[in-house]
């Protein structure tokens, strides 16, 4: 009887810690998106950093003086900031937007976030930034495995 009392115990155990699972993968999800800005790249599924496409154009930055002292846009070199950071507000915008049991949702608010996440013809280069890369992912299953493993003791 104790085995059975044992086994159901377990089984509860079980299932209250994998509905915490998809949550954690959001988390690493969104600390590695933030780990992406700062490499100005993304890790691939064999560990290699694939950095974004760089920028195509100069960039204008509105209402700054331009020469001959002219009101306007002034052209600034495009490595003197980061790629996909000119307000931080993509960076910041990335999020756990939805979990249930068994998946989580991860995305951003800014409406151009698919734009710089899946690209847009030549004009615009697919510049991945929410991603799960391979450290990540085996960091991620060995917090797991051993969160199994601690129910087991």
């Amino acid at each position: 009887m104790s085995h059975s009392n044992d086994l159901e115990r377990f089984g509860q155990q079980l299932r209250g810690y994998l509905r915490t699972v998809p949550r954690e993968m959001g988390k690493a999800v969104v600390l590695e998106s933030a780990d992406n800005f700062r490499r100005q790249g993304y890790e691939n599924d064999a560990g290699a950093v694939v950095p974004w496409a760089p920028r195509l154009v100069h960039d204008t930055l509105p209402g700054r003086k331009g020469k001959g002292g002219q009101r306007g846009p002034r052209r600034i070199n495009p490595r003197q900031r980061a790629i996909l950071v000119k307000t931080g507000r993509l960076r910041r915008s990335v999020r756990i937007v939805a979990t249930t049991a068994t998946t989580v949702t991860v995305g951003s608010s800014e409406p151009y976030a698919e734009v710089q996440q899946e690209g847009a013809g030549k004009r615009h280069p697919a510049r991945p930034f929410i991603t799960l890369g391979r450290s990540a992912k085996d960091k991620l299953t060995k917090k797991i495995s051993a969160g199994i493993t601690g129910l087991l003791k």
